[in-house]
């Protein structure tokens, strides 16, 4: 789990963010004042309609995220899925945000 610091509360458009696109994730990044790296995650039931398999690509995720914490400081990181990482595991989840943010 990340710390409440690290979470986004409020999804929102932010001026000037920029977006990356993969097979696996879209993300959404922009500056924020804060000198924190703050995530939020966007589970649609496009992706399943059980709760059990969307809380679980969102566990992933979340595990995922905190290898990138010290390096994405100041940041607010909106990531949405797509259907074909639904049944990914963590490793290849890293890989592929590893790959978006460089």
């Amino acid at each position: 789990m990340l710390k409440k610091e690290n979470r986004l509360t409020k999804i929102v458009k932010k001026a000037g963010e920029k977006k990356y696109f993969s097979p696996l994730l879209n993300v959404r990044m922009a500056d924020n004042k804060d000198n924190k790296t703050r995530f939020g995650f966007v589970v649609s039931k496009k992706i399943d309609k059980r709760a059990v398999v969307r809380n679980r690509t969102k566990r992933v995720l979340r595990e995922a995220a905190k290898h990138f914490l010290k390096d994405l400081a100041g940041r607010d990181i909106i990531i949405f899925v797509k259907k074909s990482l639904s049944f990914k595991d963590k490793e290849e989840v890293i890989k592929e945000l590893s790959k978006i943010f460089k």
